[in-house]
């Protein structure tokens, strides 16, 4: 039998067992000055005799309808839930209160707080060290809990009084790990400072008549910075509420964000609420014409987008719209959920950053999805001259479950009237995964999520003005894609399914080695392994019996491709791709488009360089007809930029391999067999190379075969040698192409 401790209960003097917490004067055997008023972590329930609200903490009354509100939630549940834990009234009898917590740092809603006459007299949050992230840095993705913040209520001047404990827990997006709080006459050592009052957390505003285009808020550090809800208001409508840490007093300015644009609202009036501590500084708000750039360096992407601040991930609601190219991607900078940041370009190359598109809300994180351009205002949103540009994602609600599966994800749409400047949440989201919220019998039964969505005509294709088509949606679910119909964005309807993908679905039409009459379906996941097959409008029907590979690299997942693209020579739109290709900084892949192509190794998606990369040129050099010997000197020991579009054709039948040097990163393409080999990748059947090659500071993508039948981007170790060097072993080779165009940056 299991051996429960005993305690005393204060007002009682009942004897009741303790299960690892407890409001609790302690059995004898400990020091009389040392007494253990609570002792609770995240894998037991409250204590039976103190009151619970809410479900941040567990509860003995769950109601088991709703999936993250049961008596035993994990980090997960807890950190989209609210409630309070309070004490029974205890009178106190000891000098000091001792309070080791942890968990998210907010200094009045994630609080330990001692009441006296139903007024707060001391309080507490765990603050230091862990900010808002509320787990252990740098690896918060393995979810430790973070060791403890130490804390001492000096309580000599409320001896005898009657009091109360309150632990607290009213922000969605922050929780305790584990409160231990203890009665003692022992001051803390060390010089630490002691605790006399509760925090004095008061509402400040920021207000100014409107003149500049982005409002930019200061955000703190990653640890030490409070979380809260900032609103922001024009002409008394307010235009959002999101938390956020901002930085305020003597909080350092980690960065400024871009929230909101203000482009259309010149001259009005704006008004930002926020708090801050009593007697500390306001925070220092903008609004200004620009947001900040970014430095040129070496040491980081020259013509690949990446942040500022914060964290880049999956390329998102990509589309364009308004002779405008439209970038989203996941965005973290609380890493307890995430975002998505907005960019925009008109040529492909050069990004212009706009404010954050979609913040999280009550539903969750803003995870994955995709963009599209009701042309025909199914929706109703838009008009026949300006149809609006809307969002689909899903809302993530307990924070990703990278450890612990008990998310609840829903599909969501948000739309814009203004340009695609400011997006508004439709009212009735979710449109898809009510029924998620119903309690599953397997956790992982959550996945569910990146909606892919696509205008559909049996009779045109992609075509956005058939007026004979539908909505497509496909959405990654459990071991799969799913795929929905539907005929305004709102009401969906599943028609078909396939197996065997995982995450960020795409799904679009290609024209074999550009034949418009002969035209194929490509169907991928995040690892971008696709299917070639046949789509009807409502079920997808593969032709390949086993996935093929798009690309051999590192670092690469989640590639999507752009709606509403304009129809290329073989009549079907461009296909033009990107994806998260992972680094140092996080940075976006290069744009590259898409063509379906006979190769020897059968029919293979292949890409290459969008055209649009000629406007970052600034010098080129061209050698077509060169033929390199053994020992010849470098051909190429004049190029310094380190930026670098290269191009090479070459007959290697006569010599057995040719090397590059890029950056002093080396690429050796034997000849061997019948065929050529690149690190992984081999082309049976031919002697002649198709090389192309981009280089930036902090990656090289290489495009092997022809037509890019392979693709493998690499990221590498930002370096100062920026020289170029080829050679050639074994015989000689003839180059038909052989040209370097050096590159700008676009920063």
């Amino acid at each position: 039998m299991k051996k429960h401790h005993s305690i005393v209960s204060m007002k009682t003097k009942v004897v009741t067992p303790l299960y690892g917490m407890a409001l609790a004067v302690m059995a004898p055997s400990l020091h009389a000055e040392d007494r253990v008023l609570l002792d609770f972590n995240m894998q037991t329930l409250p204590p039976a005799n103190w009151a619970v609200e809410g479900y941040a903490f567990g509860t003995h009354n769950p109601t088991p309808a709703e999936r993250q509100k049961q008596a035993l939630g994990t980090r997960n549940q807890r950190y989209v839930q609210k409630g309070r834990m309070t004490s029974p009234e205890f009178t106190i009898e000891s000098d000091y209160l001792k309070i080791d917590c942890a968990g998210t740092y907010h200094p009045t809603e994630v609080a330990v707080v001692l009441m006296v006459d139903g007024k707060d007299q001391r309080s507490c949050s765990p603050e230091p060290g862990y900010g808002f992230l509320g787990a252990k840095l740098p690896s918060p993705r393995m979810f430790i809990a973070p060791d403890p913040g130490k804390y001492f209520f000096d309580v000599r001047n409320l001896r005898g009084k009657q009091a109360v404990l309150e632990v607290r827990d009213q922000h969605y997006d922050g929780l305790f790990f584990d409160v231990k709080i203890t009665a003692t006459d022992q001051g803390p050592a060390n010089k630490q400072g002691v605790i006399t009052k509760a925090v004095n957390w008061v509402e400040d505003h920021f207000e100014t008549k409107i003149r500049g285009d982005y409002l930019l808020v200061p955000v703190g550090p990653l640890v030490g910075t409070p979380l809260q809800r900032v609103t922001v208001e024009i002409e008394g409508e307010e235009k959002l509420s999101v938390h956020l840490p901002l930085a305020f007093g003597e909080i350092k300015t980690a960065g400024y964000e871009a929230v909101y644009d203000l482009t259309h609202y010149q001259g009005r009036p704006l008004k930002v609420t926020y708090h801050r501590f009593a007697k500390s500084e306001p925070a220092k708000l903008l609004t200004q014409r620009n947001i900040p750039g970014r430095d040129v360096s070496d040491h980081k992407p020259a013509f690949h987008v990446y942040n500022r601040i914060g964290m880049l991930n999956d390329p998102n609601g990509l589309v364009y719209y308004n002779d405008e190219w439209h970038l989203f991607h996941q965005f973290g900078y609380n890493l307890s959920h995430t975002d998505w940041k907005h960019y925009v370009s008109k040529d492909l190359m050069h990004w212009e950053e706009r404010p954050i598109a979609l913040f999280h809300d009550a539903q969750g994180c803003m995870f994955s999805g995709s963009a599209v351009v009701d042309v025909l205002n199914t929706s109703g949103w838009g008009s026949k001259n300006e149809p609006a540009l809307i969002l689909a994602y899903t809302s993530s609600s307990g924070n990703a479950g990278w450890k612990e599966n008990d998310q609840i994800q829903t599909q969501c749409l948000a739309y814009s009237t203004d340009g695609g400047r400011n997006f508004i949440k439709y009212e009735g989201n979710p449109v898809l995964g009510h029924e998620q919220h119903i309690i599953k019998n397997r956790p992982k039964d959550s996945d569910t999520r990146d909606p892919k969505i696509l205008w559909f005509s049996p009779t045109k294709g992609r075509d956005v003005n058939a007026k004979d088509g539908h909505w497509v949606m496909v959405l990654f679910e459990r071991k799969g894609h799913t795929i929905y119909t539907s005929p305004d964005l709102k009401a969906w309807t599943k028609t078909g399914d396939i197996n065997g993908f995982h995450e960020c679905p795409e799904l679009f039409p290609l024209a074999v080695d550009g034949d418009p009459e002969n035209v194929k379906w490509i169907m991928y996941g995040a690892r971008s392994r696709y299917h070639i097959g046949a789509f009807d409008g409502k079920t997808f029907k593969p032709e390949t019996k086993k996935q093929t590979a798009m690309y051999y690299g590192d670092k690469c997942y989640a590639s999507q491709t752009f709606n509403n693209t304009e129809k290329g020579p073989d009549g079907q739109p461009r296909r033009i791709q990107t994806m998260w290709q992972g680094g140092r900084f996080g940075q976006l892949s290069l744009p590259v488009e898409l063509t379906l192509k006979t190769t020897p190794l059968g029919r293979r998606v292949c890409m290459l360089p969008v055209a649009e990369i000629a406007n970052l040129r600034t010098d080129s050099v061209e050698l077509d007809g060169l033929t390199i010997n053994p020992g010849m000197a470098n051909p190429l020991a004049g190029h310094k930029s380190g930026l670098y579009d290269i191009k090479i054709e070459a007959d290697l039948s006569e010599s057995s391999e040719i090397e590059l040097n890029v950056r002093g990163n080396r690429l050796v393409i034997a000849s061997q067999g019948n065929g050529l080999t690149l690190g992984k990748m081999n082309i049976p059947g031919s002697k002649k190379l198709f090389l192309r090659l981009v280089v930036d500071s902090t990656s090289q993508d290489i495009f092997f075969g022809e037509h890019g039948a392979f693709y493998s981007p690499r990221m590498v170790r930002p370096t100062s040698d920026k020289a170029l060097s080829i050679a050639v072993k074994g015989g000689t080779a003839t180059f038909s192409k052989l040209q370097v165009h050096q590159l700008k940056s676009i920063w």
